[in-house]
């Protein structure tokens, strides 16, 4: 524990702060001036905490170099890995263990991850980094939800599988920069079972792994494909792998479409995503990883430049930004949004 009036910048709070039974302030946040004042105006004179280079989480430049290095070498694996399929060799499941333990060796790292991830360098290996970043966020999520390590490590594999069928379709189309047409669109919608299809006969694989392939694209209101299966119908892997998709695949750039902020897919996944996807997953992964974005340099859709001091908990959509020397409180206004994060 320490004095609240003692912390900085390299403390970090160990645990949730509640009062009154509402979360004020989630385990993990950094702590900054504004949060300070925050703990002060409730009578919060002392707090659990660690330092930052105490904590395997968040550490120093050489460690975040270290971890981009390992990052780029996974998506290198996972390339080899698939071409290896695409040339009509069987897959090699040993090296699919290998790959997945190389992403679970990096569990404690979601600080890295959430400043690297969205910084693919080169489209037209786009399939291969969104493997790798699905592997993260899946394992995120699948840690987030209290899974055993085990199935921590089986989710890392399905998100590294997860579009394998893709590498049967042709490239014209996964690389098209316009809009595809109904009947390519109907092509990019075989993947899945592509994939199932791929990897159904090898009994090393389990079927909950087979079934994330199969329906990482199924929606719990019926209206995912390929067979519109809902809630209950779907696997609970394959729903860790529907959201750590479609997040990555909004916040990455890709050939026909720049990436997104992360703010405006949370208010995507608060949205008309409540209907598509399991709340449990959703309500898990955005209340743990938006704190991470805490301390962020943001661009405003109005050019300004801020960063974000602190998340409402429960109300992620709206965070507290310091813009120039005046904090800018996104619940009382309705006209600004942030368009860019500058980790």
């Amino acid at each position: 524990m320490m004095n609240t009036i003692d912390c900085n910048s390299d403390c970090v709070l160990a645990e949730d702060i509640f009062v009154c039974n509402t979360k004020l302030i989630s385990r993990y946040t950094p702590i900054n001036d504004y949060i300070k004042q925050s703990l002060f105006s409730k009578g919060i004179n002392e707090v659990s905490v660690y330092k930052k280079n105490d904590s395997k989480d968040i550490s120093s430049n050489s460690e975040a170099d270290e971890f981009k290095e390992g990052y780029e070498i996974a998506v290198s694996d996972v390339k080899k890995f698939v071409l290896n399929i695409c040339d009509g060799n069987s897959l090699d499941y040993d090296e699919l263990l290998n790959l997945s333990e190389k992403v679970y060796d990096n569990i404690g790292k979601c600080d890295y991850m959430v400043k690297y991830a969205r910084e693919i360098k080169n489209n037209d290996e786009y399939t291969f980094y969104h493997s790798v970043n699905v592997a993260f966020y899946g394992m995120l999520i699948a840690n987030w939800l209290k899974l055993t390590d085990n199935e921590i490590r089986e989710v890392i594999s399905a998100g590294i599988l997860h579009d394998l069928g893709k590498i049967k379709i042709e490239n014209e189309i996964l690389n098209k920069p316009g809009k595809l047409t109904n009947s390519e669109y109907e092509k990019i919608k075989e993947h899945p079972v592509y994939g199932y299809e791929m990897i159904n006969n090898d009994s090393r694989i389990s079927n909950k792994v087979k079934l994330a392939i199969l329906q990482h694209h199924e929606r719990i209101n019926g209206t995912g494909y390929p067979y519109g299966i809902k809630a209950d119908e779907i696997d609970l892997y394959s729903k860790i792998i529907a959201v750590a998709d479609v997040y990555d695949a909004m916040t990455s750039d890709r050939v026909y479409k720049k990436k997104k902020s992360p703010f405006i897919a949370f208010k995507m996944f608060r949205t008309e995503g409540i209907s598509l996807f399991d709340a449990s997953i959703l309500r898990t992964f955005m209340s743990n990883i938006t704190v991470h974005f805490i301390g962020a340099k943001v661009i405003l859709n109005d050019g300004r430049e801020g960063k974000i001091v602190y998340i409402p908990p429960d109300n992620i959509l709206h965070p507290i930004l310091k813009v120039d020397s005046n904090y800018v409180d996104f619940s009382k206004d309705s006209d600004s949004y942030i368009s860019e994060v500058i980790m």
